[in-house]
């Protein structure tokens, strides 16, 4: 269902970062709100395939959205990130009241 609700989730490297992206999707009126968390930490291997640990800090940004919008938050997103090959996902939700979705669908061009 490409008109479904949807939370995108991108790593970001800051608070600030976060703030940054989540301002310039809302701008384009791609999703409704967004939230920020503080990451506490992320483990990960990098370089790639070298075995080498490394732990980072930073946040979590959730932009709320309809499936349909992805392709072009995506966009926005790798335009304001600082990193190459930043995660970017998306994950449907379900539930939510028929006037919240109506909100939603009333905020995004």
């Amino acid at each position: 269902m490409k008109n479904s609700f949807v939370w995108i989730l991108v790593n970001c490297n800051s608070l600030k970062e976060a703030q940054k992206i989540g301002e310039g999707v809302l701008a384009k009126r791609l999703a409704s709100c967004f939230d920020v968390f503080r990451r506490e930490q992320a483990v990960y291997f990098w370089p790639p395939k070298s075995g080498k640990k490394e732990i980072a800090t930073g946040a979590l940004l959730i932009l709320e959205t309809l499936e349909n919008k992805y392709s072009q938050v995506s966009k926005v997103v790798k335009s304001i990130h600082s990193d190459e090959m930043p995660f970017i996902g998306y994950i449907p939700i379900r539930g939510i009241s028929k006037k919240y979705v109506e909100w939603i669908k009333g905020e995004i061009k």
